[in-house]
């Protein structure tokens, strides 16, 4: 009896996990939110490009991947941002952000919010410092998530690095930043995706403040 009721659990839990995990999800992260201090140093996000590369059929779930195949279609690429398996590990669909969003914004405005948190001002195209702000370009590396089955408990994996130069305190020569979160679920269900995918971006702004804050309290002047 006690064999047979594992054994509807096991298949209860395969199909909670993989029923949609054929299909192509759409999932809306939320952009972080911060508001410039009154005075600082104004700084300009001019570029952010993103180099991560996707394979058809990577040998590890950690290697953004496509269903369709669609590695060289920026619209699609830009957009990629996970993909789900089956509770045996085998890939199946995709998850993207919606048309309007891309990878590119939210590493921008985590990116932002760790900037002004430590006195620097962000402007954009239509703040009268725009033309005199220090400029700043991204290089995005990581930013993907995975499934990993478990048979009690699946995990699910979280990754983000980003280069940041331009000529400003310690961005001079470059600085990278990452984080590298992992959570546990019984399911793998749009929420819970949400929920590692938060997690790792606030790992991210915190890493990019921390480091600020250190650079400053070493360099006051």
């Amino acid at each position: 009896m006690r064999k047979s009721f594992c054994g509807v659990l096991l298949v209860a839990l395969v199909f909670v996990v993989s029923g949609c995990a054929t299909t192509r999800g759409v999932l809306e992260v939320a952009e972080e939110e911060s508001v410039n201090p009154e005075s600082g140093q104004a700084v300009k996000i001019v570029q952010v490009v993103d180099t991560r590369e996707f394979q058809i059929d990577p040998p590890q779930a950690d290697i953004p991947s496509l269903k369709n195949n669609e590695i060289n279609d920026p619209t699609i690429t830009s957009r990629a941002i996970a993909r789900k398996r089956n509770s045996f590990g085998k890939a199946m669909g995709d998850i993207l952000l919606p048309e309007g969003q891309t990878v590119m914004d939210l590493v921008s405005s985590s990116l932002a919010k760790g900037l002004r948190e430590n006195g620097f001002r962000v402007v954009s195209e239509s703040d009268p410092d725009f033309a005199g702000a220090a400029p700043l370009e991204v290089e995005i590396e990581k930013f993907w998530g995975w499934f990993q089955p478990g048979f009690w408990q699946l995990k699910l994996h979280y990754v983000t690095a980003i280069n940041v130069s331009g000529p400003v305190a310690m961005f001079t020569d470059g600085e990278s930043f990452a984080s590298d979160v992992e959570m546990g679920f019984q399911v793998a269900s749009s929420s819970n995706w949400l929920e590692t995918i938060d997690a790792s971006l606030t790992e991210l702004n915190q890493e990019i403040s921390a480091r600020l804050a250190d650079y400053r309290k070493a360099n006051p002047n």
